[in-house]
Parts: C-alpha cells; structure tokens; sequence
C-alpha cells in the first residue's frame, strides 16, 4: 500500500530504515555544513573561525579555491588560500560554493544508474539559487533553504543505489509514459525520494528544518510546523523547472504550489519578477557546471 502525501506510517518508516542500512556505498554525510551553517548563524564568527573550519576539508578547499580562480569570480591575483578566497567573494558565497562543492559528492553516481546525473546535478544547482531567492525575498534563512534546495532530490541518488535496475525501469516507464515518478514511486515502493531523502538525512542528524524542507517539498501543506520552509522549496522548485527550461524532477502539484504562493503571499506578478533573478543567476549555474 502506497504511503499518503505528506505523512509516513511507521512501519514505512522502519522500510525506508532498512533500505538505508542494507545500501552500499550510500554517500558520507557532510559534516561541514551543519557546522557552517551555526557559525554564519552567529554574529560573532569570524574569517579566521570560518576558514580554519573549511580548511579541515582539503578535497572541499581545493575545489573551493578552483571555483574561486575560475572566471566568474577571478581578480587581478589568484586567491591560494581559503582565507583570500572569504576575502575575494565574501562568507556568504563561500557558504554557497562549499554547499555545492558538498552537494556534488552527495548527488555522484556511477553510469549506467538510470538516472540522467547531469540533469539532476544542473537541476539541483538551479533550484537551490532558486530556493535562496525566494528565501531571501520573504526573510527567511537563505543559506538553509539553499543547502536544502540543492539536496532535494538527494533520495533519488539513494533510490539508484539502493534499487538499481529496478529504479531505472521506473524512471524509464514514467518519462516513457508521462506520468509523474513521485507517484510511480509511492505505488511501487510505498513511499517517495523525498521521504529517503529525509530519512537519510536524520541518520547524519543533521539540523530539523533542513530534514523536513527536503521531506515536504512536494506536500508543504502537510508539513505544520514545516511549512514555510517547505514552501520556499516547492516554488523554487517550480521556478528552477521554467528556468532551465527543463522537465527534470517531479513536476510540482498545482494543489501544492498553489497553496505554497499563498502562504508565502507570492503573486503572479512577483513570481514573474523572482524569475526574472533567477536569470542572474545562471551564469553562475553555468560555470559551475562547466567545473
């Protein structure tokens, strides 16, 4: 029996355990941002705090420091530090270019999976600056709702670990026939990517707002107390499919997306204007893609 929108029974909660606990090769939890996201919470941090903590990464920093020397954000020296690269783009793009670097680690998959990682990675990208955005035009916490943008699909990276070729027929059969994969997914397996996603994410502990912006994104009228941060992810959502002109990722409900602008007060007009600043965005999208 499939699980309902919104709402995990327990025993589909003990299956999605399992699932978890019996894939191989899952990916390793990102310890890094959990610990970023408090210090930039805090009015006190510091460069120093903030570098010293990344630099405990060396594969996130040299990543960073390539991204930071790549045209987008090159200046007249190369920056060969983390603490040069704070000092060229500031903390809050260095949060954003650690997250993706985090992200990409998190959303990597071997060939042959089934599931297109090229377009769930340019997605992903898209919908977390989409995420932001909307977070930002409303006053609420950009740099979460960033992070949980680009990790919203991350159950779906689970799902093709986890089921295999029994994934990819799914996928093949829902873009073969049209329908939605987020209700092929309820009906074959009982629950959904967002639901894994989720489920992953408790298991690394990382922060409860973050969990359940990714467990409600498609159902944000289900997610109380949840709600607004959910909503910032289903219109970013919406607004990342019409800004790569893409059909990648289950297709918002209109039930939900409606009720999303509602709560966040979001009208056509403005809508229009959030997509227009999306626009400004892909540049970025671009070279990121490009490294």
């Amino acid at each position: 029996m499939a699980a309902a929108f919104g709402g995990l029974a327990s025993f589909t909660m003990e299956v999605i355990d399992k699932l978890l606990a019996d894939t191989k090769d899952l990916p390793a939890s990102p310890q890094v941002l959990p610990k970023l996201l408090e210090l930039l919470r805090s009015d006190s941090a510091t460069l120093d705090e903030i570098g010293e903590l990344i630099a405990l990464e060396p594969a996130i920093t040299a990543k960073l420091l390539q991204y930071c020397n790549s045209p987008h954000f090159r200046g007249a020296e190369p920056v060969s530090n983390v603490a040069e690269a704070i000092g060229r783009v500031g903390f809050q793009t260095i949060f954003v270019l650690v997250t993706i670097v985090t992200g990409g680690n998190i959303l990597a998959l071997p060939a042959g999976s089934g599931l297109d990682i090229a377009r769930l990675w340019q997605h992903s990208l898209t919908s977390a600056f989409a995420a932001k955005i909307v977070a930002e035009f409303k006053g609420t916490d950009a740099n979460l709702l960033f992070t949980a943008g680009l990790l919203h699909d991350m159950g779906r990276v689970v799902l093709a670990r986890a089921k295999g070729p029994e994934y990819a027929r799914l996928i093949k059969q829902a873009a073969d026939s049209k329908t939605s994969l987020l209700k092929a997914e309820l009906e074959t397996f009982g629950f959904s990517h967002a639901d894994v996603g989720a489920g992953l994410m408790e298991k690394w502990s990382l922060p409860k707002p973050l969990v359940e912006s990714v467990r409600y994104h498609h159902t944000p009228s289900s997610a109380n107390g949840a709600q607004r941060n959910a909503t910032c992810i289903c219109v970013g959502n919406a607004l990342a499919r019409i800004s790569d002109e893409s059909s990648f990722g289950a297709e918002p409900d209109d039930r939900e997306l409606r009720f999303s602008c509602g709560l966040l007060k979001i009208d056509v007009e403005e809508m229009m204007h959030l997509g227009e600043q999306m626009k400004e965005n892909l540049d970025l999208v671009e070279t990121l893609l490009r490294n």
